[in-house]
C-alpha cells in the first residue's frame, strides 16, 4: 500500500496542468462552502444576539404554567417574592443582570389619536443592559427618578408623530378588571431592528405599572437574567432549576431558544440553501475529479496493462487510482480552507453594507466567521467526494483486458 500511495502522488502531478485545473475547481467549490458558511454563522450570530440583547435575554424564569395559560389569564401567574430571588440569582457564576418584568397592553392616546399597544414595566437599569441593541433614536432611556416617563418603539412612536416631552395617556385593565388610566411623558424613542416589535411596544418603569395594574404586593411576571456568554446558558440553566428545585418553588424556566421564535426561522432557511450548496459543489467535484481520472485512464492504458502484465492484481490497481483521488481530495482541501479564510478574511476587512432582511427595519454588516465546524465539512466534502469520484474510473481501469492493454496506441 505504501508503494500504491507513492505511485499515486507521482501520477498526481504527471499532469501539471489537468491537475492545476481540478484542483482549481475543487479549491474554488470548497472556498464556496468556507465563505457562505460563515456567512450564514454570522446571521445566526446576529439575529441570536439582537433577539437576546434587545428582547428576551438568556433567561427568562415565570410562575408555572405562564406559558400554558399566561396569555389568557396573566395575573394569575405572577411571582410573588422576585426580590429575595432576585439575589440569589444575581450570585450564580456568569449571571451578570438580573432584571424583573411585568407585560400589560390596552389603548395609547395622545387625545386626538388612539391605538393598542404592548407594554412591559421594566427596571430601568437592568434593561438599560438587557435592551443593550434596541437603541434610542431620539431622547434618552428610562430612569428610576423619572416615574412617569415612557419610551416608545420608532414605529409606533412615527404612527403618532410624537417627539420626547409629549405627554400621553395609556387606558389598560387592572387585576380587578377595573379600567385604569395612566397619564405618561415620553422621555425616548428606541429601535430594535424588528419592525414587528417597534411598532407596538413600549416601555415604562415597573413601579407605575404595578401601581396602575393595582398590584399592590409588588408582583411581577417574569424574571429576566443576561449573561455574560450565550454559550453559559445551558449551565446556568442547571444551576436555576437546582435552585428552584430546593427551594421548592413553583417555577419555570424557559431560555432564549424557547423564545427566539425568528432565530429558529431564519436558521432553518439558511441552512437549508446552505445544503443545496454543498450538494452542488458536491456534483461538481465529482464530475471534475471522474473526468479526471478518466482521461489518466485513457493515456495510461498500456501503463496499466503492463503493470497488471508484472503481476499487480485487479484490486491494486483499483487501490492505485483510488488513492490518486484521494491525494487530488487532500490537495483541494488544502486548496478550498487556504482560499475560503482569506476570502472571509478580506471580506470582513471590507466589509459589505446588506439591506434589512424582511421584517427588519435595520441593515447590517456583513462579516464572514471562520467556522471549525464549517472547515471540517468543506476538508471532508473534498476529500470524500474526491475518494467516491475515482471509484468508477478504478473500476474500468482494472477490467481492461491485458492483452489489449499493451497493443493499446
Amino acid at each position: 500500500m505504501a508503494l500504491y500511495a507513492k505511485l499515486a502522488i507521482r501520477n498526481v502531478f504527471r499532469n501539471r496542468r489537468r491537475t492545476l485545473i481540478t484542483l482549481a475547481a475543487m479549491g474554488f467549490g470548497a472556498a464556496a462552502i468556507i465563505v457562505f458558511g460563515g456567512f450564514v454563522h454570522a446571521i445566526y450570530f446576529g439575529v441570536r444576539e439582537s433577539t437576546i440583547r434587545s428582547q428576551v435575554g438568556h433567561i427568562q424564569i415565570y410562575r408555572k404554567g405562564y406559558s400554558e395559560k399566561g396569555n389568557l389569564a396573566p395575573f394569575d401567574y405572577l411571582i410573588a417574592d422576585y426580590p429575595a430571588l432576585r439575589d440569589e440569582l444575581r450570585r450564580l457564576p456568569h449571571v451578570k443582570t438580573v432584571t424583573a418584568r411585568l407585560g400589560f397592553s390596552g389603548l395609547v392616546s395622545t387625545g386626538d389619536t388612539t391605538t393598542a399597544f404592548v407594554g412591559a414595566g421594566v427596571v430601568p437599569e437592568g434593561e438599560m443592559n438587557l435592551s443593550a441593541l434596541a437603541v434610542i433614536v431620539d431622547g434618552k432611556e428610562l430612569a428610576s427618578r423619572d416615574a412617569r416617563g415612557v419610551t416608545l418603539g420608532v414605529g409606533l412612536a412615527r404612527a403618532f408623530g410624537v417627539k420626547p416631552g409629549d405627554d400621553l395617556t395609556l387606558l389598560t385593565t387592572t387585576k380587578a378588571g377595573a379600567i385604569n388610566a395612566l397619564a405618561v411623558r415620553v422621555r425616548g424613542i428606541w429601535e430594535s431592528g424588528e419592525k414587528a416589535y417597534d411598532d407596538r411596544f413600549l416601555r415604562v418603569a415597573l413601579p407605575e405599572v404595578q401601581r396602575v395594574l393595582d398590584l399592590e404586593g409588588g408582583e411581577v411576571q417574569a424574571i429576566v437574567l443576561l449573561l455574560d456568554a450565550t454559550d453559559q446558558t445551558a449551565a446556568v440553566r442547571g444551576q436555576i432549576e437546582r435552585l428552584i428545585r430546593d427551594r421548592g418553588l413553583d417555577l419555570e424556566i424557559k431560555t432564549w431558544d424557547d423564545l427566539a421564535l425568528r432565530y429558529h426561522q431564519v436558521r432553518e432557511l439558511f441552512g437549508r440553501i446552505f445544503a443545496v450548496l454543498t450538494l452542488i459543489v458536491s456534483v461538481m467535484v465529482v464530475f471534475g475529479i471522474t473526468n479526471t481520472m478518466t482521461m489518466a485512464i485513457f493515456e495510461r492504458t498500456r501503463e496499466i496493462g503492463t503493470v497488471m502484465a508484472l503481476g499487480t492484481r485487479r484490486r491494486g490497481v483499483v487501490s492505485m487510482f483510488v488513492l490518486e483521488g484521494f491525494v487530488l481530495g487532500v490537495l483541494g482541501a488544502v486548496a478550498g480552507v487556504a482560499l475560503g479564510v482569506l476570502l472571509a478574511k478580506a471580506i470582513s476587512a471590507v466589509g459589505i453594507q446588506l439591506p434589512p432582511p424582511p421584517g427588519s427595519t435595520r441593515g447590517f454588516l456583513v462579516q464572514i466567521l471562520v467556522v471549525p465546524a464549517v472547515l471540517a465539512q468543506a476538508v471532508q466534502l473534498s476529500i470524500v467526494a474526491a475518494t467516491l469520484a475515482s471509484l468508477y474510473p478504478a473500476w474500468r481501469a482494472a477490467r481492461l483486458n491485458v492483452v489489449e492493454a499493451l497493443r493499446h496506441v
